[in-house]
């Protein structure tokens, strides 16, 4: 039998009629002529060519599999969450403003809507309440989470109010730069919210994932965080008077509309009220 060599011309082009190009001739002898030599010769250059190619394939897809894994998707980062929800927020304040001077309950609606959903209540009560959240019993634990979001509720969407009238473009808020790696379970949002006054507002969110959704366990105003001023000021009324005594100020406060704010924020309200 006699075998059949293409020789083709190295195109330095893709060209569709390469095939005509190619020149059949015939290998002849038993192995061991001129002809077994030249596709020895062949085979021996194209084998380690092709392992060549075949380990830098395998080193590509090892290294697109990796960084795949290491690289978190959007819908996994906290800062696009932060972000959303903040914009979002504030457009609904600025555009509902006269209806929420009259009424402060639309506020509190446009919040359960857009932000109770990423705040962990539980979480930011037991933070709040600490040691003494293992001496209350299931009754009072439901009460304290009740009376702690109404009044953190209230207090955020205040603040954020009273930036409202102020905060009409995006370009007004800028998020720092997240240190949030993937698979870190906690993670840190900062937002720098200029106002036509000149003044500047810092808020941090904090974060923790738990089964594949972010939550907020803490916000900050100007570094204040709202969950230890709360921490401080309550575990005193608990040590001295108990947790019964307690709830029953939580609810007294949140009956009369009372809120709990860092002094920037209320230095800002006031400013706003007198205008």
């Amino acid at each position: 039998m006699t075998l059949m060599l293409l020789q083709c011309p190295i195109l330095m082009e893709p060209d569709p009629d390469w095939a005509g190009h190619c020149i059949a001739r015939p290998i002849t002898g038993s192995g061991q002529g001129k002809g077994s030599h030249r596709m020895f010769s062949l085979i021996n250059t194209v084998r380690p060519l092709l392992a060549i190619i075949s380990l830098v394939a395998m080193l590509a897809f090892v290294t697109a599999a990796g960084s795949a894994a290491t690289q978190p998707d959007d819908d996994d980062l906290p800062q696009p969450l932060i972000e959303e929800m903040i914009n979002e927020l504030l457009d609904r304040l600025s555009a509902n403003a006269e209806q929420i001077n009259q009424d402060q309950s639309v506020a509190y609606e446009i919040s359960n809507e857009l932000v109770v959903p990423y705040l962990d209540f539980p979480r930011i009560t037991r933070i709040i309440v600490g040691k003494y959240w293992g001496d209350a019993n299931d009754e009072q634990r439901q009460r304290l989470i009740d009376e702690i979001r109404a009044l953190l509720i209230r207090s955020y969407v205040t603040a954020m109010s009273a930036y409202a009238d102020d905060t009409l473009t995006d370009e007004q808020i800028v998020y720092l730069p997240s240190r949030y790696q993937a698979g870190d379970t906690k993670a840190t949002v900062r937002a720098i919210i200029s106002l036509d006054s000149g003044q500047r507002v810092d808020v941090q969110y904090a974060l923790y994932r738990t089964h594949g959704q972010w939550k907020i366990y803490d916000i900050r105003f100007e570094n204040i965080s709202m969950v230890l001023t709360y921490r401080n000021s309550f575990g005193d009324i608990i040590k001295k008077e108990g947790l019964d005594v307690l709830i029953a100020q939580l609810e007294d406060r949140n009956s009369r509309g009372d809120i709990n704010l860092p002094g920037e924020v209320t230095k800002k309200m006031d400013e706003s009220s007198a205008e």
